[in-house]
């Protein structure tokens, strides 16, 4: 992208180690998923007690709709700033012009197709829902450049704050108040609209920069053109996304979408986790370093092996574990999505491995492969969908899975620009598959004691996860040679080298008398002093 003046500089990023910086990173994606993963699940737990499955049906309607709205957008016109290596101010004005048309645009179709999408449900409400969301792509368009640019800059903690404090207001207090008044399903679509601008006006505060950005239309086909991928790939990755829900609101009806979508959204946490942690972080260390195929081998491997040994343990003991969860987080109302929450359950790892090819493959600029890709797996989603309804929610259920695992093994495009061997992607898999084979019958027995001794929902659940968090540590201790996790051993070894570094800063802060050798002084960044010549006279 060019231009002619330049955009403000990034805020430095003290001295500190690309490597250390990823996976700090990493920490702050993850520490703070898991609070916002905390507040999702118990404003879940609330709603599910307050709206019933028909409402949550309406509702999951209505999300799928804005989430098409979010990326094409959003999501698409903002991954222009993360990948473009060399930004300048008129490119910012360029993308933010594009957002803010396509957001126009999507509200627009939202207030136009909303009577359609109605009549298909057999819901008249519907259609009020949809043309009152047809505000958030609007407000939302406004905080596309200054959102992408804080993530570009990988400044995770200020977004993870502003989603925060955006979802506990909107979610937490302004949806169950509504709910609790007996508002029914507009209770979330009023929750969600006030997330969204308390979101937007945050996430500006935090940029700092000009704002708005100047509408600029000269050299905007340029960069629609290029937007054109992204737009594509956002579009097939929302077929992908809402596959299955749509195959189950066209064919089983507004409150089976309604119990589908709770199990799904409840199976979804893990993957979303991983995805939240991770894509970022990956898509830009991946765009930083697109030439060093060396480089992109090794942290493809490692990160494959990290979410696998995140993700295969956790999705068997989520299966195992259903019946407690549903009963725990949505109430006796829901016992249909206990069946769909363990086969659902089952697709985690492979969602998991799926984002790490897009993260990978979009940080290499490859956007039409990627395209394709997604698209090609969602029409596997879609026929497995479709061939599944004939055996209800649950078979639907199974029929994703099947899909997941096939499009995952057939279409690692990822795997194959980086000229990865079968072979090093397998043994990469290995810790996962020794810690769940570890793992999981152990927590297993333990439940199926607990369940017969008629332990209450809360205290089984909590015994659950307390024996599988055990059983994981100690298998991954005490694994053989071969199994042991090398994704840990770097992570430890930058964590160790991190607090060496520290250690030493502390220690010339508060001993300044004392001077550290120049091949210690992590601190200084600068060449030692050579030592002065001795005067003439000495080397005579």
């Amino acid at each position: 992208m060019s231009g002619q003046t330049p955009a403000p500089p990034k805020p430095p990023t003290s001295g500190r180690s690309s490597a250390a910086l990823i996976f700090s990173r990493f920490a702050w994606s993850g520490g703070g998923f898991a609070a916002k993963a905390v507040l999702t699940l118990a404003t879940l737990a609330v709603l599910a007690r307050l709206l019933t499955p028909t409402e949550f049906g309406l509702v999951a309607v209505a999300w799928i709709i804005v989430d098409l709205a979010a990326r094409l957008a959003q999501t698409s016109v903002g991954h222009l700033l993360m990948q473009s290596g060399e930004l300048r101010a008129a490119d910012v004005d360029r993308v933010c012009t594009l957002a803010i048309l396509l957001g126009a645009g999507c509200a627009g179709a939202m207030w136009l197709l909303a009577p359609a999408i109605a009549a298909a449900s057999d819901a008249a409400s519907l259609e009020q829902l949809l043309r009152l969301l047809a505000i958030a792509p609007i407000v939302a368009s406004l905080g596309v450049v200054p959102a992408h640019l804080l993530r570009r800059e990988l400044r995770q903690p200020e977004l993870l704050g502003a989603d925060l404090v955006a979802y506990a207001v909107g979610y937490g207090g302004v949806a169950i108040a509504l709910a609790w008044h007996g508002f029914g399903a507009w209770a979330p679509i009023i929750g969600e609209l006030v997330r969204t601008v308390i979101h937007v006006g945050m996430v500006v505060v935090l940029y700092r920069g000009r704002f708005p950005p100047r509408l600029a239309f000269r050299g905007s086909k340029a960069v629609a053109a290029r937007a054109t991928g992204y737009l594509l790939t956002q579009a097939s990755g929302f077929v992908l996304q809402s596959a299955a829900a749509l195959a189950v609101w066209y064919t089983l009806g507004t409150a089976a979408l309604g119990y589908y979508s709770r199990a799904e959204r409840l199976a979804g946490l893990p993957t979303q986790a991983l995805h939240n942690t991770f894509f970022d972080v990956a898509f830009v260390a991946t765009a930083q370093r697109q030439t060093r195929r060396r480089h992109l081998r090794w942290f493809y491997l490692q990160a494959a092996e990290g979410l696998a040994l995140a993700a295969l343990p956790a999705c068997l003991l989520l299966a195992i574990a259903a019946p407690e969860v549903v009963a725990l987080l949505l109430g006796e109302q829901w016992p249909a999505c206990v069946s769909i929450l363990q086969a659902l359950a089952l697709a985690i790892p492979m969602q998991a491995w799926g984002t790490l090819n897009a993260a990978t493959m979009r940080g290499l600029g490859r956007v039409y492969g990627e395209t394709w890709r997604q698209t090609a797996y969602a029409g596997l989603l879609v026929a497995g969908a479709l061939a599944g309804t004939r055996h209800g929610l649950a078979g639907v259920a199974v029929g994703v899975v099947v899909a997941h695992l096939i499009g995952n093994l057939a279409l690692a495009q990822a795997a194959m620009t980086l000229h990865l061997r079968w072979r090093a992607l397998g043994r990469s898999l290995g810790p996962a598959l020794w810690t769940a084979g570890f793992a999981t019958p152990t927590t297993w027995a333990v439940l199926t004691s607990l369940r017969q001794a008629d332990l209450s929902p809360i205290l089984a659940l909590a015994t659950a996860v307390a024996v599988w968090t055990g059983a994981a540590f100690a298998a991954v201790r005490f694994a053989p040679r071969r199994l042991q996790p090398t994704c840990l051993q770097a992570l430890s070894a930058i964590v160790r080298h991190r607090a060496l570094k520290a250690g030493l800063r502390a220690l010339t802060v508060r001993h300044a008398p004392v001077a550290l050798p120049p091949a210690l002084d992590l601190a200084s960044t600068a060449p030692p002093t050579p030592p002065p010549s001795p005067p003439r006279d000495a080397r005579s």
